[in-house]
Formats: C-alpha cells, sequence, structure tokens
C-alpha cells in the first residue's frame, strides 16, 4: 500500500512524495526504511529529522517550519494517534484463530440459544436458558452460565468465566481469564468472630463497547447490579467489587481497585494500582493519578488528584485536617514576612538618626 492510498483512508495531507510502498508499522524512534509511523506526543519531536520511517502520521496542527531537512514524508491528519490506529487495523487485520461453528468438544445446552456466525471454541461449556448473540467468539475453556446473555459481535478469549444471569452487550471483548460476576465480598460478623456468609443475587451488566482486561473480576451485586457502561475500558487485574457503577467512557489501568457501591461518573481516567473507596462519588471528567488512594467523594467536574500516604488513623486525620489549612497558613506566614521586613527597615532607620 503507497503512501498515496494510506493517506486516501485517514482524509489525510501529504506533504512529501506519495508514490513509496509502505511495508510495516513501527515506533518513530525505531522506525526503518519502508516502514510507517506517528508523531503526536510533542516529546518525540526529535526523532521527526532522525527517523528512517518512509512517511510520519502528524497533526495539522504541528508548525513544520521548525523543522528543516525532512527525510520522511508527512501525512497531516486531525488526530495522528487515531489515524494511526486505523492504519494498524488496515494494514494489520485480526487472523480468525478460531473456526465458525460449534466446537465438538463444546458443551452447549439444550435451552442456549447461539446466533448464527457464531464461533464455539473447545471445552466452552455454554448453560442452561443462556443466549449467544451473532458473530460472536468464545474462545476454548470459557463459561458461560445458567440464564447469562451475550450480545452481537462480542469476543470471548480462553478462560473467561460469565456467571449466571449476566449481562454482556454488543461488542464486548473480554480478554482471557476475567471473571464476570464473581460473588461480592459480603460477609457479616457474628459475636464469636466469625463471619457468615451473605447471599449475593444480583448480577454484572457490561454494556455496548466495553472491554475487560485480563484476569480482571468484577463482582456481582449483593442486589441489583454492578454496571461497566458503554465504551468504557478495563486493565488487567483491575478489581470491581459488588454494586460497582461505572460511567461511559471511563479507562482504569492495571491492579486499580473499586470497593464497594462506588460511582464512578463519565470520562473518568484511573491510573494503575489506583484504590477507590466504598460508598463514594467520582464526579465526570476526573483524572487520577496511579498509587492514589481515594477515600472520598470528588464532587468536582474534570480536576486532576494524585498521592497516597498510610499512617496510624488518629494521626492520619490530624495530618488531613493540618494539611487543608496549610493554604490559609502560607497566606499568613507571607503576611508575616512582610512585617518583619518592614520592622526591620524601620530599625535601620532608626539606627541612622541616631
Amino acid at each position: 500500500m503507497t503512501i498515496r492510498e494510506i493517506a486516501s483512508i485517514l482524509d489525510g495531507e501529504i506533504v512529501g512524495d506519495e508514490t513509496v510502498e509502505i511495508k510495516g508499522l513501527a515506533k518513530i524512534e525505531e522506525a526503518k526504511a519502508g516502514d510507517l509511523t506517528f508523531l503526536s506526543n510533542p516529546r518525540y519531536k526529535k526523532f521527526l529529522e532522525t527517523t528512517s520511517a518512509a512517511a510520519v502520521i502528524v497533526n495539522r496542527s504541528m508548525n513544520l517550519s521548525e523543522f528543516s531537512g525532512l527525510r520522511p514524508a508527512l501525512i497531516r491528519v486531525a488526530d495522528a494517534y487515531g489515524a494511526f490506529v486505523i492504519a494498524l487495523r488496515k494494514l494489520y487485520p485480526q487472523p480468525s484463530t478460531i473456526s465458525p461453528g460449534v466446537h465438538p468438544t463444546a458443551i452447549v445446552d439444550r435451552s442456549a440459544t447461539v446466533g448464527t456466525g457464531c464461533s464455539i471454541g473447545p471445552y466452552v461449556v455454554i448453560g442452561p436458558e443462556a443466549a449467544v448473540g451473532e458473530n460472536t467468539v468464545i474462545h476454548a475453556s470459557s463459561s458461560v452460565g445458567p440464564k447469562a446473555r451475550i450480545g452481537r459481535d462480542c469476543l470471548i478469549y480462553p478462560g473467561v468465566s460469565i456467571r449466571e444471569e449476566c449481562v454482556i452487550g454488543d461488542r464486548v471483548i473480554i480478554q482471557p481469564g476475567a471473571i464476570i460476576g464473581s460473588d461480592g465480598f459480603g460477609f457479616a460478623p457474628r459475636k464469636d468472630g466469625t463471619y457468615q456468609k451473605i447471599p449475593q443475587m444480583g448480577i454484572v451488566v457490561l454494556e455496548d463497547d466495553v472491554e475487560i482486561g485480563a484476569n480482571t473480576c468484577i463482582d456481582r451485586a449483593t442486589m441489583g447490579e454492578t454496571r461497566v457502561a458503554k465504551g468504557t475500558k478495563l486493565d488487567n487485574l483491575v478489581q470491581v467489587a459488588h454494586n460497582v457503577v461505572i460511567g461511559r467512557n471511563v479507562v482504569i489501568a492495571g491492579t486499580a481497585g473499586i470497593a464497594g457501591s462506588a460511582k464512578i461518573g463519565d470520562g473518568v481516567m484511573i491510573g494503575g494500582n489506583t484504590s477507590i473507596n466504598g460508598h463514594i462519588t467520582i464526579a465526570k471528567n476526573v483524572g487520577i493519578g496511579g498509587h492514589t488512594a481515594v477515600m472520598q467523594s470528588i464532587k468536582k467536574e474534570g480536576g486532576s488528584y494524585f498521592g497516597v500516604t498510610a499512617k496510624e488513623v488518629t494521626q492520619a486525620l490530624r495530618v488531613e485536617l493540618a494539611s487543608r489549612q496549610l493554604p490559609d497558613l502560607l497566606i499568613t506566614v507571607r503576611k508575616l514576612e512582610e512585617k518583619v521586613r518592614e520592622l526591620e527597615a524601620t530599625i535601620e532607620e532608626l539606627k541612622k538618626n541616631k
């Protein structure tokens, strides 16, 4: 495929030789002759004049006057990163790794429904009254519990467990080892110090276009639903507890944990190894840095948050209360510093007049 053909797909403007054949894709700092790459992060600008790539996808907003002697052709687009993803899909389409139909070793209950065009892999188990939508692919050793529902065009990788009555929307991707609908962590303490298990009667709902990472666990609700809304993406090893509600287009990085009944607003970005306390609310479009402990609700939309330290509870509360007074204390200190300077100046003036 030539640069001209790729630019046409991306609705891009070409600067340079449009006839060069593209043979592969690579990162800008590693690209070789014949490769297509992209530049969206300003930190990688330095590679634009040194890369061996045949062409670089760049944002139309980039000022090219600061660069001289560019070797690669440029494809200017509105969103370089998004355009590169499109090119990646075009040049490297995902091969089908499973044949259409139901594998002979799969166990599909007679009362279950499997839509047309589905691919059901080896040793898959689909329980009573479960339903699988059209063109969905379920890889080896995955299980779909009784009365669970999976939408159309989904991709379920090996070793996934979707438990009873859970609901999966359309075009959902679930990576290997994920568990959808495991019991919520609910136990009632007894007087003798032991714990009695609380029945977990609810379900999990994954809306359309959700992606769940490998070995991520999403617990079923105690009652009602644990819900992950449309377009949200969860990384590997994320824990979502019972009755959590995650809004639309949220992204959550690996090993993050969200405690029971927390509510995450639309567009929130959560860094890796972050912990979200139970029964709190995170407002829309909030950014939370990695290794952050969110202990209280964040009500302001669009803010960014980061930080965590572990202390004895009484000390931690004192530090927290004191830290809230630091901005006002800083203002007071600056006023005192100004007063000190004024007094020093007065003293110096008095010394001169003696």
